[in-house]
């Protein structure tokens, strides 16, 4: 028994298994995961080691050429970028592509290395961070912005963190503008040294005082006792009142002889408005299963709690909201769904009646529902990238039902009833829909294996594509003949013939089918030069990495000279902020300054030379000019600001991180050689047509004052270099002595010189510190100090020394690879001028580049396993080859598509074409199919070959129109933004949908024609003619 004779015979199983799916899967659908994009493993770590004091060459050397030989160690690593800084290293360590259990292993592999490093005695323990696309882009930021005391506002937003935190789908929340609470101990150097006092003595009471030592067990008679001794400090008083030592003279010496002690906030290096008011920003990441919406909801439902209960003068405001993003999206996609099921479901209705109509579209719910069963049972959630697969797929997954239900009704013309109809008309077709099906999925699911980033970004795109497909395979096979049984018992369509309409373009499309066969190497001549005039598209089109989708957001980056205080940044920023607060409120909600912080999709830097302004627009509904008119707006505005080195307009990126499209690593081995090589190629760069905003990540030098001991004199005074080098650093940075315990909360106690005796370099000088024999000495007689300039910050990639030239471009001046063609034209005259030095692209060409080499690849093998399915379906090697002909009819007309569309060629439109590449077949499958069936039935004759091939392009033209209209239909609305349009997704669609139109209708007349050249290269008609 078939599984269609079961299917008709058990239609109350098929239809509580339908109802049980349609439940199932609605539960499934709501307890899925919502976000905007999916989570993607990057299979980064962080390093970071603080060494406070430090120079750029002392963390270089000391700090991260250390790590770096450890690190190396390790297998699979793909690269290696390091950043030695003022006061840190960083590393970032990139790994292959690997199972999330694995990179879990290698994080244990490189916590394990990094434990072998011997790093200086005063640096910090290493922070070893994973990080993925949930700390790339917060799900959202809330901003508090107050006029109340800077105390009061902490203590609210101490407890506003604490229950973020708490909220269960909340991973990590990164709070700017908020103070850590911090005890200081400031020592006087006058009175210090008066009573003889040394810097370290004083650390040294505060560590030993601050201290609960357990001392056993006791038994007292019947009862044991618990021995501890309790030192730990349980106020500020008490810290004031720590014994250092006694005097000469007997007498303790406190703290408090020497010291002011004061319970307060640590120097902010990060100040922090919103609308010109002081503000404290809440960045939020969620936890991988947890549904964006509702963490948002709740987010907004506390900070609404607080809103009631705070004082007036605190106010709260949201900023990077994913729910309007998340929302957006889905109601793009959703409207252009319902665009293309309106159109498919018209389409069938034309073609095949009201009832045939309403059973082909009804598949659609239904592999849609079992598609999110196994996307739940798979553990992903629903994205822009999930829902886009299912447009996708939208007029594809009922091409099975038209081919079964078209079959169907030709048996109804013929008198067969309803159920006979259903199994005879879906037996004969189940093989060709088997092959169609397995072409799509071999064209598509090849592309999961795509590496990098942006594989593991659009990875589930096949995945759900071919779920669906799968889901649509059993809707067909199983559910369908069930219902075109039971419910078409009663229908006379079949009785009314075929339309008219439908007749006349049949019997035309047969008469234009001989001409054309007539004239077929005329036809396929004319095809091949076609083909070669849509590839000289691509330099007319140009070249793009990704579309961005319009985020409500952009960002002013700016950076000072070295050396700009943070108070000067500051106020060169409220220039920056009058100007932004200029624009319309209708188009700028809110205006987030951020001093000492910047965050752009190329770098984040925490420095006092640095700056941004995160402009937060009204949602694009509410406003009537883009991102790029405001950006442009703003543009115009801050340019005549004078005193910053460089200001850059960003919009936010909301695909993967890809780097800039001008992105040049200019590496060798002495720092002055690649500064020099790295300006050439930026004046070279600049000459270029359309580039802008090109830079280096190499900021001038920041002026160091280098302490120069006089080791002879300081040993004559009894100090050692050492001593004098910390005593230096105390002076200025303090050291961290113990903590204080308040509740739960563990704050730093921090002994430092009081600002009066570090505000200087002449203040540090006349610092006397103590020797063991009690001898003061100034510290000027034993250093002196210079004023020299030094590197800022030393990047490195693979352990190379590394300065990144970067930049934009003016897409309507010049493309992606013309800009990045020239430059690598520059390389070999620059390397030339500069020995010992190199240049390799980077950013979004070299990401392009990876990306396109390893698409055809997978390309490669997805035509092997299509013709591997048609090969054995035909059990043939020249008709597979003549079916994949179609796959060039698709690129004609999907090259047409991008220049008509106005959009660039992609990856995802690379991703286009390959999906397109498994559709095209369908059509020629089932043609070829039944030529085949016409073939072998009967004797053969020459007029009985023309015959196969003419009709069976006549009986067929009706399922190839139908099939290809629905796909068509599904992807229309999305292709010209009928439902919303979408920067990311519509080439996409473009691609597919003109792909389709031109491969259509080729199909209908060059297959036929190669079909004849092949029974012409074969002798068949010879043959026939000798068997005569």
């Amino acid at each position: 028994m078939s599984v269609a004779e079961f299917s008709t015979k058990n239609p109350v199983l098929v239809n509580l298994l339908m109802i049980g799916l349609f439940i199932f899967g609605g539960i499934c659908l709501l307890q899925m995961p919502t976000e905007l994009n999916p989570q993607v493993e990057f299979n980064w770590i962080f390093v970071t080691v603080v060494y406070p004091g430090a120079s750029p060459s002392e963390t270089e050397s000391l700090i991260v050429d250390p790590l770096e030989a450890e690190i190396q160690d390790v297998d699979k690593i793909s690269e290696i970028q390091s950043e030695a800084g003022e006061s840190y290293g960083f590393l970032l360590i990139k790994f292959d592509d690997m199972s999330e259990r694995e990179f879990r292993e290698k994080l244990t592999d490189v916590k394990t290395e990094i434990d072998k490093v011997v790093l200086p005695e005063d640096a910090e323990d290493p922070l070893i961070e994973a990080f993925d696309s949930g700390d790339f882009l917060p799900i959202i930021t809330a901003n508090m912005s107050f006029t109340i005391p800077e105390d009061n506002a902490h203590k609210i937003a101490d407890d506003l963190e604490e229950d973020i935190t708490d909220l269960p789908g909340v991973a990590r929340v990164q709070v700017s503008g908020l103070a850590e609470r911090e005890i200081w101990v400031e020592v006087e150097p006058a009175r210090m040294n008066s009573l003889g006092v040394t810097f370290d003595e004083i650390v040294m009471a505060v560590k030993l005082r601050n201290l609960n030592v357990p001392g056993g067990n006791i038994s007292i008679g019947k009862t044991e006792y618990l021995i501890r001794s309790l030192g730990e400090y349980q106020s500020i008083k008490e810290i004031e009142n720590t014994v250092i030592r006694t005097s000469a003279k007997g007498d303790f010496i406190k703290i408090n002889d020497v010291a002011k002690v004061t319970d307060r906030r640590e120097e902010l290096t990060i100040l922090s408005r919103i609308n010109k008011k002081n503000s404290i920003t809440f960045s939020l990441s969620k936890k991988s299963d947890a549904n964006s919406i509702d963490v948002i909801d709740q987010v907004k439902k506390i900070v609404a709690d607080y809103s009631r209960i705070v004082p007036d003068g605190v106010e709260f405001g949201f900023s990077n909201d994913n729910s309007i993003y998340i929302e957006r999206v889905i109601r793009v996609l959703r409207d252009n769904a319902i665009f293309g099921m309106v159109l498919i479901f018209a389409i069938l209705f034309l073609f095949l009646g009201k009832t045939n109509a309403l059973l082909a579209s009804l598949g659609i719910p239904i592999s849609f529902f079992i598609t999110f069963i196994f996307m739940y049972l798979t553990g992903n959630s629903l994205n822009g990238s999930t829902l886009f697969a299912l447009v996708m797929v939208l007029g594809i997954i009922v091409d099975d039902a038209i081919i079964i239900l078209e079959n169907a009704h030709r048996y109804r013309l013929k008198g067969y009833d309803s159920f006979q109809s259903a199994v005879i008309g879906t037996k004969e077709v189940a093989l060709p829909i088997l092959s169609s099906i397995g072409t799509n999925i071999a064209a598509f699911l090849p592309l999961m294996l795509l590496p990098g980033i942006m594989g593991k970004f659009m990875r589930i795109i096949p995945l759900v594509f071919s779920l669906a497909l799968i889901a649509s395979l059993f809707e067909a096979f199983f559910l369908l003949p069930s219902h075109y049984a039971d419910w078409t018992i009663k229908s006379k369509v079949y009785k009314k013939g075929e339309k008219r309409f439908f007749i006349l373009l049949r019997k035309a499309y047969g008469h234009f089918l001989i001409k054309v066969l007539r004239k077929r190497y005329w036809v396929l001549a004319g095809l091949v030069v076609l083909l070669l005039v849509s590839l000289m598209i691509i330099p007319l089109i140009g070249v793009e990495l990704f579309g961005d989708e319009d985020l409500d957001q952009f960002s002013v980056l700016v950076k000072f000279p070295e050396g700009t205080s943070l108070e000067e940044s500051d106020r060169i920023m409220r220039k920056f902020e009058e100007e932004a607060l200029g624009l319309p409120r209708s188009d700028v909600r809110d205006v987030i300054v951020n001093v000492g912080l910047l965050q752009g999709n190329e770098q984040w830097l925490t420095r006092k030379n640095v700056a941004q302004i995160i402009m937060q627009l009204t949602p694009k509904e509410q406003r009537t000019k883009s991102v790029d008119e405001v950006l442009a707006a703003m543009q115009e505005r801050i340019r005549h600001i004078s005193g910053p080195i460089s200001v850059e307009l960003e919009k936010v990126s909301g695909g993967p991180p890809t780097g800039k499209p001008i992105s040049v690593k200019v590496q060798g081995k002495y720092l002055e050689d690649i500064k020099k090589a790295a300006l050439a190629l930026q004046d070279s760069i600049r000459r270029m047509e359309g580039t802008l905003n090109v830079t280096d990540d190499f900021p001038p030098g920041k002026q160091e004052i280098r302490v120069v001991i006089d080791e002879k004199q300081a040993a004559l005074y009894g100090f050692s270099t050492q001593f004098i080098a910390l005593t230096v650093r105390y002076a200025f940075d303090g050291v961290q002595a113990t903590e204080f315990r308040d509740g739960d909360d563990e704050i730093d106690v921090i002994v430092k010189y009081d600002q009066s005796g570090r505000s200087s370099v002449d203040d540090v000088l006349n610092l006397y510190i103590t020797n063991a024999a009690g001898q003061t000495v100034a510290l000027r007689d034993m250093v002196k100090f210079e004023i020299q300039p030094g590197p800022t910050v030393i990047k490195r990639f693979d352990q190379k020394r590394t300065i990144m030239v970067l930049g934009e471009i003016d897409k309507s001046k010049v493309s992606l690879d013309k800009v990045n063609g020239k430059m690598m034209d520059m390389f070999p005259k620059l390397e030339k001028l500069f020995p010992g030095v190199t240049f390799e692209i980077g950013g979004q060409f070299e990401e392009f580049v990876n990306v396109f080499k390893n698409i055809t690849t997978l390309f490669v093998l997805a035509l092997i396993l299509i013709f591997l399915i048609l090969g054995t379906q035909f059990n043939s090697y020249s008709q597979p080859l003549v079916i994949l002909t179609t796959i060039p009819f698709g690129l004609i007309g999907a090259m047409l598509g991008l220049l008509i569309s106005g959009n660039p060629f992609s990856i995802v439109a690379l991703f286009g074409f390959v999906a397109l590449s498994g559709i095209v077949v369908n059509d020629a499958i089932v043609m070829i199919s039944f030529m085949n069936n016409r073939r072998s039935s009967g004797r053969t004759s020459v007029l009985r070959l023309w015959r196969s091939i003419v009709d069976s392009g006549r009986l067929r033209l009706r399922p190839i129109i139908l099939t290809s209209l629905t796909t068509i239909s599904g992807l229309l609305p999305m292709a010209f933004g009928l439902g919303g349009s979408s920067a990311m997704w519509s080439p996409l669609a473009n691609v597919i949908v003109f792909g389709l139109v031109v491969s259509t209708l080729l199909t209908l007349f060059v297959i036929p024609c190669f079909v004849a050249v092949l029974d012409d290269m074969k002798g068949s008609r010879k043959k026939v003619r000798g068997l005569k």
